[in-house]
């Protein structure tokens, strides 16, 4: 039978916890490592929602990008979202594990899903401190080339495309063409200078706020395509990693979309 703890090591073999960065709180959040699984459902943000769609799929382990405990919690009175979870959770006895800032560090990882999506190539870290994994640096966010140069018109067109979204928020074209592009997923306004100090043309990420607009002007576009949209294409990765490992075990992405934020 195979255990929590089976799962785990073929997760940090591919992104080791010890990448993480000191503020995070990825790896094992509720359960025993020797715990056996039944399934595993993978998600972005484990939520209510997210524990009912394991059960029903008879998978008693989850894997989220987000941790569920981030925050101090203080108490477990069913009160608020995160409370509810964890006690479907514990009710349930559910295994909850997260890979967050050590998927965001590796070189094929969030964003290297992003540079992926978009054929990115001659790729190198933004922001990295001499980490490396396997003889390959790690780093937050990626900077790398189109295949050939293309119209800015046409590229932001192209990225909604890529990404599945009918809108985003963005600089003004103010640069006709485009062929350095830097990308990463989540909140990415503090490697904006990274960015540009990287030469990229336009930079791609979440969460920019107003000012940074203006700061980049005029030699980068900034493109905020969500937080939720530049992160879950590493669902496909982490997928990837145990089927590969285990190819008949019982593993799939949720179905549902736990993306709190919609377009009107």
């Amino acid at each position: 039978m195979m255990t929590a703890l089976d799962v785990i090591s073929a997760m940090e073999e591919w992104a080791p916890g010890t990448l993480q960065e000191e503020w995070d709180n990825s790896g094992l959040c509720i359960g025993r490592p020797d715990t056996p699984v039944s399934g595993v459902l993978i998600c972005l943000d484990c939520t209510e929602a997210i524990i009912d769609e394991a059960l029903e799929a008879g998978a008693n382990m989850i894997i989220s990008h987000h941790p569920l405990i981030f925050k101090g919690i203080k108490q477990l009175c069913d009160v608020t979202p995160t409370e509810r979870t964890i006690a479907a959770a514990l009710r349930n006895h559910m295994v909850i594990y997260s890979v967050h800032t050590n998927a965001d560090k590796v070189m094929d990882g969030v964003s290297g899903a992003m540079a992926e999506a978009l054929g990115l190539q001659n790729l190198s870290i933004l922001a990295g401190e001499g980490e490396t994994h396997r003889g390959v640096p790690c780093g937050m966010g990626l900077v790398g080339d189109t295949q050939q140069e293309v119209n800015t018109v046409h590229f932001f067109e192209w990225i909604k495309s890529v990404f599945s979204i009918s809108h985003f928020k963005g600089s003004e074209p103010f640069i006709s063409s485009v062929r350095r592009v830097a990308v990463c997923g989540g909140s990415g306004g503090s490697l904006i200078s990274r960015a540009l100090e990287s030469g990229a043309q336009v930079y791609i990420s979440g969460d920019f706020s107003y000012h940074q607009y203006f700061d980049v002007e005029p030699h980068m576009m900034l493109i905020d395509i969500g937080h939720y949209e530049s992160e879950v294409g590493v669902l496909t990765y982490f997928n990837n990693v145990l089927r590969k490992k285990f190819p008949t075990f019982a593993v799939r992405i949720a179905h549902k979309n736990t993306n709190p934020i919609r377009i009107y």
